[in-house]
């Protein structure tokens, strides 16, 4: 039996990698800190091992008996960009997401991993300019990263196609915007689901996007192993929608009302900056609406049919992956009233 390695497998996105390894019979290895809340894969059949993915010891150890290795670990937040960010934490963006990527794929080629599937972002394609829909061709422009996390994956897949090159077989999956169970922070997405259950989504900004569900996402990961080719990237995405209709779908499976209320762009971003700047500032708290979160309210839709044909990536209703996201805040008191 196959052995994977997976980073981050606490994560949203991880814990459902963890679960589509298993359901394909592979033995599975996790990496993570002793201080992170495991509560998603605490009683599956898989083995722990502890460190940081800053220390190189810990990840090279975790490496020994392995065949593959799934890098999902990464910091994933929207930090504030202005005067009175945080440098320690966004030193922490590319220590975590670049350096220690670097470090990851140098020590699994000394190692002899035959694989690794590095998980990237939707934020790392590029744009069409005459603004067709995006594919795997084209890299985002530093126009189009608007924010440490954005540019530190941006940075850690060149990383992965670099050692790609150098002969290390790696290929990179780029989720779009998963909804669906185990998210546990939550994140930015499973938040509006939250919000917009709990009635506190009074209005939005105008967009569009690509939902999947994080089952896809992460069975992508898994089917890459075997069908992902090396040195290519995979759009791991489903349904381009506008936010509007993403929060109508939402309303429409919880039996909730939607918000119709679509605020100016302008105004968010004044709001997202006086919120920084006092939670930053004078309250000493990260701040609700991170301007790097209103700055990522663009048109970003994707033809993610690459990863459908070449790596046989599942395509699950929408609505079921909302369903599935609400139960599940449901049965862990993410939302208040049924």
């Amino acid at each position: 039996m196959s052995k994977i390695l997976i980073t981050g497998a606490n994560g949203f996105i991880g814990a459902n990698i963890v679960r589509a390894a298993l359901e394909k019979g592979y033995d599975v290895k996790t990496f993570v800190r002793k201080t992170s809340n495991l509560s998603t894969i605490k009683d599956l059949p898989i083995d722990f091992v502890y460190g940081d993915l800053r220390d190189v010891d810990s990840i090279s150890k975790a490496m020994d008996d392995c065949d593959y290795i799934i890098h999902a670990g990464a910091i994933y937040l929207f930090s504030p960009m202005w005067f009175w960010a945080n440098p320690e934490k966004i030193k922490a963006f590319y220590d975590v997401n670049v350096w220690a990527t670097d470090k990851l794929m140098k020590e699994a080629m000394e190692k002899g991993i035959k694989k690794v599937i590095f998980t990237s972002s939707e934020s790392a394609i590029g744009m069409p300019p005459d603004g067709t829909i995006g594919d795997e061709k084209l890299f985002a422009t530093k126009k189009e990263l608007s924010g440490h996390y954005k540019i530190s994956k941006y940075l850690g897949e060149l990383i992965a196609i670099k050692w790609n090159k150098k002969g290390l077989p790696t290929c990179s999956i780029l989720p779009t915007v998963p909804i669906g169970p185990y998210d546990i922070k939550p994140t930015p997405t499973g938040r509006i689901i939250r919000d917009l259950m709990n009635g506190k989504m009074p209005a939005f900004v105008e967009t569009s996007m690509n939902i999947v569900s994080v089952k896809d996402v992460a069975m992508a990961h898994v089917l890459a192993i075997r069908n992902g080719k090396p040195g290519e990237r995979y759009i791991a995405g489903n349904k381009n929608m506008t936010f509007r209709d993403f929060l109508r779908l939402i309303a429409d499976v919880a039996g909730r009302k939607a918000p119709n209320f679509a605020i100016p762009k302008l105004f968010a971003i004044t709001f997202a900056f006086f919120d920084e700047l006092i939670s930053c500032k004078i309250k000493h708290v990260d701040p609700k609406t991170p301007l790097e979160s209103v700055a990522a309210a663009k048109y970003r839709v994707f033809n993610p049919a690459k990863a459908w044909m070449e790596l046989k990536m599942p395509k699950t209703n929408i609505r079921a992956a909302i369903r599935e996201q609400i139960d599940w805040f449901y049965e862990n008191g993410y939302i208040k009233n049924k």
